[in-house]
């Protein structure tokens, strides 16, 4: 059996609120294989915000209690540092968050913002960028991907 790209065991996330502790997420497990896309689907409110930004590491640590264990392509990322996460977002993992408009902009050409998106991830020249998010466009079937 292959080593799995993304394992998630025994995920917690507890927040602080007014009326005591809010435990959110209640030890999730899971495996996912390189090259294979995970869906989180449930009911509003069911956890799949609060699963998917913890596994990202996206919360304040001061604030949110993440509990359990997650291994991104063989590191550890629950007590990863901010520099440690902020290398994997977007090469080795990312979310689509539920809010478009947190995402895109309106007013924007998709391709402009991707490439946008490229480059604040990788260190290579715009061209490459541009070519990269055509790639994108055209894997999910956007005709003309380059005009």
């Amino acid at each position: 059996m292959t080593t799995p790209f993304l394992s998630v065991t025994g995920l917690g996330v507890t927040f602080p609120t007014e009326d005591g502790l809010l435990k959110a997420v209640d030890g999730v497990s899971f495996t996912v294989a390189a090259g294979r896309t995970l869906a989180i689907v449930g009911e509003s409110g069911s956890g799949k915000s609060v699963t998917s930004q913890a596994i990202m590491g996206l919360y304040d640590r001061k604030a949110v209690e993440v509990v359990g264990e997650v291994i991104l392509d063989g590191d550890e990322m629950v007590n990863a540092s901010d520099d440690e996460l902020r290398a994997v977002r977007g090469k080795k993992i990312a979310m689509i968050f539920q809010d478009p408009l947190s995402s895109l902009h309106p007013f924007y050409r998709i391709g402009d913002q991707l490439v946008e998106a490229v480059l604040a991830h990788r260190d290579i020249p715009k061209a490459r960028a541009a070519d990269r998010a055509a790639e994108m466009l055209d894997l999910v079937g956007i005709p003309d991907a380059r005009a």
